[in-house]
């Protein structure tokens, strides 16, 4: 299945927020679901440019905070944490170059509305996601099911960083894996990891 079709089927919201307020929020058409209560557990954390998840049942929800918006997604469970990041860091960027945020939050008391547009980007963003090359789908071993995985791997986490191999956990099943990826998107080693928190 495409990353398109599975951000299609699995993506359960999109959100903007400052620590006020949210500022744009995307939902599909088949969801009457808020998710208010999650948004403001993100909001206490004051860390920037570090993508945080979060596991609530049937949901993963991946954030950031960009300075004064905190960008958060939540998709069903099929969805690969790496590939919200992707959505994230691109819908971010889009967001920036089509509005000027910087002037319009200095305003304080504007009308979110003025937002409303950036649904039909959203939109494009899912349908379009396969052709923006963002993510890299790589098969990697589980010697615990004896299957091989599918691990969707943000491309920019590999291709900027500053060594390699580049380790990335997987859970999977109540199991995990640390996966070991070159500079080529090859696995150089996969281990079954102890898991705590």
């Amino acid at each position: 299945m495409s990353l398109s079709k599975k951000l299609q089927e699995n993506l359960e919201f999109f959100n903007i927020s400052t620590d006020e307020f949210t500022i744009f929020e995307w939902k599909p058409p088949r969801s009457y679901k808020s998710y208010m209560l999650d948004l403001n557990i993100l909001k206490q954390n004051p860390v920037n440019d570090i993508f945080f998840h979060m596991d609530k049942g049937n949901l993963k929800i991946v954030h950031i905070r960009k300075d004064k918006l905190i960008y958060s997604a939540g998709a069903n469970i099929e969805l690969q944490f790496q590939l919200l990041e992707a959505f994230i860091v691109h819908v971010s960027e889009l967001f920036h170059d089509t509005y000027a945020v910087d002037t319009i939050l200095s305003y304080g008391n504007f009308d979110s509305s003025v937002f409303s547009g950036f649904k039909t980007h959203i939109e494009d963003s899912i349908t379009g996601f396969d052709s923006l090359n963002l993510v890299k789908e790589i098969k990697v071993q589980c010697k615990v099911c004896n299957s091989i995985l599918p691990l969707s791997v943000r491309r920019k986490l590999i291709e900027e960083s500053e060594s390699h191999p580049v380790p990335i956990v997987y859970n999977h099943k109540g199991h995990a894996l640390l996966c070991f990826i070159d500079k080529n998107f090859s696995v150089r080693g996969e281990e079954l990891v102890n898991i705590t928190g």
